[in-house]
C-alpha cells in the first residue's frame, strides 16, 4: 500500500505545472539574461531623448540594463512566487549559483547611463514579475467572476457567497509591491486609470468601493427569492414626490398559467424621499400592527421595519438611504446596466424600466418580451417576394439556427440602420436628446458634445487609410450604428456573454455621465460606441468578408425576417471563432417560374422549434423594431387567448 502511494505522489510531482517546460525554453533554461522592466526601459528612451552630445562628436550609444543577470529558470521561479503566493515548490531548473563575470560586466555596462542619463533601473525582478501578472490579469479577467450554475448558465449575484474578483490590484498589493499612477502625472506608467466600481456591482473587483445599495442587498435578495423575472426602476439622486411609471403589483406568489416564472415588480427609491414619507404616514394602523411597527415608532425605526413590505403604483418599495442627492455615476448607472448582483440568483432575466417612461408597464409585458429573447430551430421554409423585374417570385429559405438574446431593447425611431446609412453621429446624438426629453431647441450638453466628438474623431483615425490592413480584403471600418432607446432593456442574467455586454457598457457610460449630475448623459450613445467597437473585432478576428452592396435575395430575406435585429455577440479569443450561425442569404434560392407552383414549393407558415438544450446555440444582442415588436405582441396575444379559452 505504502509503494502505491509514494507512486501515485511521484506521477502528481511529474504531472505539476513547468512554465519552462510550457513555453518551450527548457532547452535554454540557464542562459543568462539580463532583464529589464518596460517602465524602466520607457524612462531610459526618455531620458535619452533629453540627452545632448557634445557638438562634432559620434553618435553616443547607451547600454540600459538593471545590472544583475538572471536565467530563463530563475524567471519562470519567480513567476510562480507570484502567481501561488510561494506555496508552490519550484519545479524548474534553477540553481543558486552566481556568475561573478556576468554580472559584473551587467554593471560595468549600465556606467554611462547612469552617469550621462542620470538613470538607473528602479524595479527588481520579482516586483517586476508581479506588474507583469497583474497587466495581464486584468486583460484576461476584467470583469466580476462568476459562480458557474451548470455549463451554460452563471451566476454573478450574491446570494450564494460569490467571491470578489482578484485583480492585478491585489495581486500588487499582495506581493507588498507599489503601483505606479497616471493621476499622479507620472508619464512612465503604462497602467490605465484604475477606477474602483461599487461593490454592489458585477463589474466590480475586490478593490470595490461602498455604496448607497450595500445595505439592502439583503433585503433585495430577500424579496426577489423565487423570482423568474424583475420588472424595477430606480429614480435615485433626487427627492422623489411620487412614481411617474405605473405598473402592476406582482410577487413571487403571483402566477401565471401560461408561463412558469413569476415577475416581481422592484422600485428603489431614496428613503429620505417626500414619496417614502408619504406612504408610511399613509399606511392604516391595523397594517402597520401586522407589521410589527406602531405609530409610537420613531420614523427610523419604521424605514427599518417596514422597507421591502410597501408598494406603490404597483411597485415593492425599496428603501435607499443618502439617495436624495445627486450621486455619482458609478451609483446612478448601477441599477440599470449592471444589476446582475442586486438580485437573488433564482432571477433569470430582469427589465429596467426608467422612471419617465411614458406608457404602464405590466408583468405580462415583460413576460412577453422575455419571450423574444430566445428562438428554437426555424426549419427551411418558402416564402414569397419579387425579383429583379418585378414580378412575384418564391423563395426557399435556408433553416435558421437556435438563438439567445443576452440583451433585448427598442431600436431607434427616424434614424436609418441599413447598409449604407448616411446618418451623421450628430443627427443621431440630437435624437437620443429628443428621445430624453431635451427641448427642441436645446443645445448638447458639454458632456454629450465632448462623448459625440470623441467617437467621431476615434472614428475617422480607425478608418484612415494609414493605419488599415494592407490587404484590401481584411480593411473593415467601425460603424457606429446600433442605436437603441434606452427607457427600457431587458437582460438575461444568466449568460456571460451578457455580463461582459453590460459591464463594458456601464464602464464606458460611467466614463462620459458626468460627476455628481442628475442628468445621466446619452447612454444609447454609449452603447452604439460599444457596439460598434465589439463588431469591428469580430469582423476582425473571424477574418469576415468586406460587405458588399445587399443582392436581391438579401433584401427579400431582410424584409421576410428578423435575422437582421439580432446582432452577435463576441467575447474574443483571438482565433477564428465559430460566428453566429445565422443563415446565411447564399445559401437562399429563387424558385424557377415553370416548378413554383409544385406541391414542395407551397407557402409555408413555419413555426420555430422549441428551444432545446441540446442544441447549438448562438448569442446575440437583439434590438428589435417596432414592426417586428407589434406583430410579435399580436402573435402572443392569440396565444393567450387561445391558452384561456381552452
Amino acid at each position: 500500500g505504502e509503494d502505491e502511494e509514494m507512486e501515485e505522489e511521484e506521477e502528481e510531482e511529474e504531472e505539476e505545472f513547468s512554465l519552462m517546460e510550457e513555453s518551450g525554453w527548457l532547452h535554454a533554461s540557464h542562459h543568462p539574461r539580463d532583464f529589464v522592466f518596460v517602465e524602466d526601459a520607457v524612462g531610459a528612451i526618455m531620458a535619452a531623448m533629453q540627452y545632448r552630445a557634445v557638438q562634432g562628436s559620434h553618435p553616443t550609444t547607451f547600454n540600459i540594463g538593471s545590472g544583475e543577470m538572471n536565467t530563463l529558470s530563475a524567471f519562470a521561479d519567480k513567476i510562480q512566487q507570484v502567481a501561488f503566493d510561494d506555496k508552490r515548490p519550484n519545479k524548474s531548473v534553477s540553481k543558486s549559483v552566481i556568475d561573478v563575470e556576468l554580472s559584473n560586466a551587467a554593471r560595468s555596462a549600465g556606467f554611462t547611463s547612469n552617469e550621462y542619463l542620470g538613470w538607473s533601473a528602479q524595479t527588481t525582478l520579482k516586483d517586476g514579475v508581479a506588474k507583469l501578472l497583474a497587466w495581464h490579469l486584468d486583460r484576461a479577467l476584467p470583469f466580476f467572476p462568476s459562480s458557474t450554475l451548470d455549463e451554460e448558465e452563471v451566476d454573478y449575484s450574491e446570494s450564494e457567497g460569490v467571491m470578489k474578483h482578484f485583480d492585478g490590484k491585489d495581486l500588487l498589493s499582495k506581493n507588498n509591491v507599489e503601483s505606479c499612477s497616471t493621476e499622479e502625472g507620472d508619464a512612465t506608467c503604462l497602467l490605465e486609470q484604475h477606477t474602483s466600481y461599487p461593490c454592489a456591482s458585477e463589474c466590480s473587483t475586490m478593490t470595490c468601493t461602498s455604496s448607497i445599495f450595500d445595505a439592502v442587498l439583503p433585503i433585495v435578495h430577500d424579496t426577489t427569492e423565487g423570482c423568474y423575472m424583475v420588472l424595477y426602476t430606480a429614480p435615485l439622486g433626487y427627492d422623489v414626490e411620487s412614481l411617474d411609471v405605473e405598473t402592476e403589483y406582482s410577487d413571487p406568489g403571483s402566477t401565471f398559467e401560461y408561463h412558469e416564472g413569476t415577475v416581481c415588480t422592484i422600485a428603489f427609491v431614496p428613503s429620505e424621499s417626500t414619496l417614502v414619507k408619504n406612504v408610511i404616514e399613509d399606511l392604516p394602523v391595523n397594517a402597520q400592527s401586522m407589521l410589527d411597527t406602531s405609530p409610537s415608532d420613531s420614523y427610523s425605526t419604521k424605514l427599518k421595519k417596514l422597507n421591502g413590505h410597501l408598494a406603490h403604483k404597483g411597485f415593492l418599495l425599496i428603501f435607499v438611504d443618502g439617495a436624495t442627492h445627486p450621486l455619482p455615476p458609478e451609483e446612478t448607472l448601477l441599477p440599470k446596466l449592471a444589476p446582475a448582483r442586486l438580485f437573488h440568483s433564482s432571477v433569470r432575466r430582469a427589465m429596467y424600466v426608467d422612471e419617465s417612461f411614458s406608457h404602464t408597464p405590466y408583468p405580462e409585458d415583460a413576460l412577453f418580451l422575455s419571450t423574444e429573447t430566445y428562438r428554437g430551430v426555424t426549419k427551411s421554409r418558402t416564402i414569397k417576394g419579387h425579383d429583379e423585374k418585378g414580378r412575384e417570385t418564391k423563395y426557399k429559405l435556408p433553416e435558421e439556427p437556435q438563438r439567445y438574446a443576452v440583451m433585448l431593447a427598442s431600436q431607434m425611431r427616424d434614424i436609418s440602420t441599413g447598409e449604407g446609412h448616411t446618418v451623421s453621429l450628430r443627427d443621431a446624438t440630437r435624437a437620443m436628446m429628443d428621445e430624453k426629453g431635451y427641448e427642441s431647441d436645446a443645445h448638447e450638453p458639454k458632456e454629450v458634445r465632448a462623448q459625440r466628438e470623441f467617437y467621431e474623431r476615434g472614428r475617422a483615425l480607425i478608418n484612415s487609410m494609414q493605419l488599415r490592413s494592407s490587404d484590401p480584403a481584411h480593411r473593415h471600418k467601425i460603424e457606429i450604428k446600433d442605436f437603441i432607446r434606452s427607457k427600457w432593456v431587458l437582460y438575461n442574467l444568466k449568460l456571460e456573454e451578457g455580463h461582459h455586454v453590460r459591464c463594458e457598457w456601464y464602464k464606458e457610460h460611467c466614463r462620459w455621465a458626468g460627476s455628481n449630475t442628475l442628468d445621466s448623459g446619452m447612454d444609447h450613445l454609449s452603447f452604439a460606441y460599444v457596439m460598434a467597437k465589439r463588431e469591428l473585432s469580430r469582423k476582425i478576428v473571424s477574418e469576415e468578408p468586406l460587405p458588399k452592396e445587399l443582392s436581391l435575395t438579401e433584401k427579400v430575406i431582410k424584409a421576410a425576417t428578423d435575422a437582421h435585429e439580432w446582432h452577435p455577440v463576441f467575447l474574443g479569443g483571438g482565433s477564428k471563432i465559430p460566428l453566429h450561425d445565422s443563415f446565411k442569404a447564399s445559401a437562399a434560392q429563387a424558385i424557377p417560374l415553370n416548378i413554383a407552383d409544385r406541391p414542395e414549393f407551397e407557402l409555408d407558415k413555419v413555426v420555430p422549434e422549441t428551444v432545446s438544450l441540446d442544441t447549438k446555440t448562438s448569442y446575440f444582442v437583439r434590438i428589435m423594431s417596432d414592426e417586428v415588436m407589434l406583430k410579435a405582441r399580436k402573435n402572443w396575444a392569440k396565444f393567450i387567448a387561445k391558452f384561456e379559452k381552452h
